[in-house]
């Protein structure tokens, strides 16, 4: 009997399992959570914990982070029930063969999606999904509804009225900071700028993030850091910053598919992980000018190295 379990609440491979253990088990109870959670949820006893680090109460951890991994390993918390495989593409390559689903039509569509997501390769119904799911990151409700949706519509998901009217009100937000991106972007290839950290302090909608990395990849860039260090409201997508204790720095590290660089290890010196090419970490902002000194070191090494501030005022480059 499975009565509860816990997931990645901010991006899709997260919300994908949810959706598979709600097709193999339509009324388990299940708790979104962001990596910052985890320390509010240690005592409780899950049946399963997906997509992120094992909590000390969790029966069993499915997951493929490297660093999770790693983790466990040396702390001797690896269990024999537990399935991580730092090798599966996602999450919920593993969660579809563990609940016996292989054979649904619409279990097959969701690990597809969660697949494509987390190795990167999104088309723009990915990236809209993705999109939708990281406004609600810190909303239970919302995150479950759209689960639930996923289980039963699978790859059709985005044609679901509710899912498009979200879509339509966070649009414009998207395109703004889209914009800023291709601007950052074009610089960046013009000046043959290989390495790019992206320092966000004010004015970028929170939404269009991702939009950063992926413009900046796509134009043939090879190593980049988006740094969140924005304090103001975000009346778009308030429930996202639900549960912070203090305002940090959080720095989502990608590497072009075409390149070898790990920062996976820059990001563990962040208090963060996860795979080789894409990992995340973060400080706290009284600590933020040691760490970029650090990340800007480590780029360096690599070669010429953009640093780009955001503000209310537009970009700066340095």
């Amino acid at each position: 009997m499975v009565n509860r379990i816990a997931t990645h609440a901010s991006d899709v491979d997260g919300v994908a399992s949810a959706a598979l253990f709600l097709i193999k088990y339509p009324n388990v109870k299940i708790d979104f959570l962001k990596i910052g959670d985890l320390r509010f949820v240690q005592d409780i006893e899950y049946d399963y914990i997906v997509d992120l680090p094992k909590t000390a109460n969790a029966k069993v951890n499915i997951d493929h982070h490297l660093s999770n991994y790693q983790n466990l390993k040396k702390k001797g918390m690896l269990k024999d029930t537990d399935v991580v495989d730092p090798k599966a593409p996602s999450a919920a390559t593993l969660v579809i063969k563990y609940l016996d689903l292989e054979d649904n039509k619409i279990a097959q569509e969701i690990v597809k999606m969660a697949e494509k997501a987390d190795t990167g390769n999104h088309d723009k119904n990915l990236i809209k999904l993705d999109l939708v799911i990281k406004c609600f990151n810190g909303d239970q409700e919302k995150l479950y509804k759209l689960a639930k949706i996923m289980a039963e519509k699978g790859k059709k998901v985005l044609k679901d009225p509710w899912v498009k009217s979200e879509w339509k009100r966070i649009e414009p937000h998207y395109k703004k900071g889209e914009k800023i991106s291709k601007e950052i972007a074009k610089i960046c290839k013009k000046g043959k700028i290989k390495n790019a950290i992206v320092d966000l302090k004010s004015g970028f909608p929170r939404i269009a993030f991702g939009s950063i990395a992926h413009q900046f990849l796509k134009n043939g860039g090879e190593v980049i850091v988006v740094v969140n260090r924005m304090t103001e409201e975000d009346n778009l997508c308030p429930p996202a910053q639900k549960r912070e204790q203090e305002p940090q720095a959080k720095f989502s590290f990608r590497v072009n598919k075409n390149i070898e660089y790990d920062v996976r290890r820059i990001a563990e010196k962040l208090n963060g992980g996860g795979h080789i090419k894409a990992s995340g970490g973060r400080v706290k902002l009284e600590e933020y000018p040691k760490a970029l000194t650090y990340v800007l070191t480590e780029f360096l090494k690599r070669g010429k190295t953009g640093y780009f501030l955001v503000e209310e005022g537009g970009i700066k480059k340095i």
